[in-house]
């Protein structure tokens, strides 16, 4: 209890909350909420995934949900009949012999987010349709970014927000995904290189100068795909700014990006690429941070900070195991990036995985995201939201 008390304590010094509020348990109309897998209530529920038991990014089941639609049910509690969170959005356009649906659009859900997204249109994450035009084959996932699933909102609400709407926010680990992915492409040079940093965002100078390939592009390329980091964390705050809080929103809690090098992904990977994710993490949520200061009504729920206490005592949180994935062999392979999609109970590994944080190398089992909607109502109770 204590140690849940002192990260609650860390959230709350990172608040860039103006006034906290009269201490009255607010009565929410609805949560809406943007960003990417972590948030994703079930965008690709459809065609060959819902075939396989799948539909979301952790290990699937009946009463499988993320931590925003745990939320959602956590502040309407007192509430009898008040309806699941859900996928504003359906579908999915593969071409890789899955089959897909149709988009769909559900007019009373609000959880725009979607696993691949990134925080803005100029690429996409993995596993987005958006590669395909790369000739790379994929499972088709829409993969809006940040910045079209507000606009998506507004659109769709006559342009602005309830005093009573509670708006969640995370985004940024496939913008990691994709500036990794240019790094590893820089040494060999040539037009996958070329493509890889297209996606990624960077410069014409940055790509004509990774086409070339060797010592040099890499160098090039990492330093890119830090200030790609950091440009990416200060347009979401930008985001914020002018499509939420500007827009009449009074209550947002913006999850800042964990630590990706405690994942089991990042536990695999050598000193130097976990150097580098060091830098790319610490510089998009320092300028999500920064970029948010001082507006009114925002909230930032410190993961990097709890991802890495979580790992440093894992029982001290609850949890049974921080470092392995509970996700085994299915029918995309695994547990690489991605394959969480499909896993469910028939697909786990040997022995109690119940308390495992992760379900692959990066997503959260539900477990993790039960707590983590545990955490985030104590913060909210903290600053007077509950």
């Amino acid at each position: 209890m204590r140690l849940l008390k002192t990260i609650l304590a860390c959230l709350a010094a990172a608040s860039l909350l103006a006034a906290c509020g009269s201490g009255d348990k607010v009565q929410f109309r609805h949560v809406v909420s943007f960003g990417d897998s972590v948030s994703d209530a079930g965008t690709y529920k459809v065609g060959t995934i819902a075939a396989l038991g799948g539909g979301q990014f952790t290990v699937n089941g009946p009463t499988a949900k993320t931590w925003t639609q745990i939320l959602s049910d956590l502040v309407h509690q007192r509430e009898p009949g008040w309806p699941r969170q859900c996928a504003a959005q359906t579908g999915m356009l593969p071409n890789n012999g899955a089959t897909g649906a149709p988009v769909t659009d559900f007019p009373n859900c609000f959880n725009y987010a979607q696993g691949s997204s990134r925080v803005s249109s100029s690429g996409t994450g993995p596993n987005g349709v958006g590669l395909q035009a790369y000739g790379v084959s994929n499972l088709g996932f829409m993969a809006d970014s940040l910045l079209e699933q507000m606009n998506r909102h507004l659109a769709r609400v006559g342009g602005s927000y309830s005093d009573a709407d509670l708006v969640t926010v995370n985004a940024g680990g496939n913008d990691v995904f994709m500036q990794l992915n240019a790094v590893g492409a820089a040494a060999a040079g040539g037009q996958v290189a070329a493509g890889a940093a297209q996606i990624a965002g960077w410069s014409p100078s940055v790509i004509a100068e990774v086409s070339a390939g060797g010592p040099q592009a890499v160098l090039a390329a990492s330093t890119a795909a830090v200030v790609g980091m950091g440009q990416a964390g200060a347009e979401l705050a930008g985001y914020i700014k002018t499509l939420i809080v500007a827009k009449g929103a009074k209550y947002v809690l913006v999850r800042n990006l964990g630590d990706l090098n405690v994942t089991p992904y990042g536990r695999a990977l050598d000193p130097a690429t976990q150097g580098l994710i060091t830098a790319a993490v610490e510089a998009f949520n320092g300028q999500l941070q920064a970029g948010l200061a001082g507006t009114p009504g925002v909230q930032i729920y410190d993961d990097y900070a709890l991802t890495r206490a979580i790992a440093a005592n894992p029982a001290a949180y609850g949890y049974s195991n921080a470092e392995n994935a509970s996700c085994g062999t299915n029918a995309f392979g695994g547990p690489p990036i991605g394959p969480t999609i499909v896993c469910n109970a028939s697909n786990l590994i040997a022995g109690d995985t119940s308390k495992y944080a992760y379900s692959d190398d990066v997503h959260p089992t539900p477990f993790a995201h039960l707590k983590t909607a545990e955490t985030a109502l104590e913060l909210m109770k903290s600053i007077g939201w509950q």
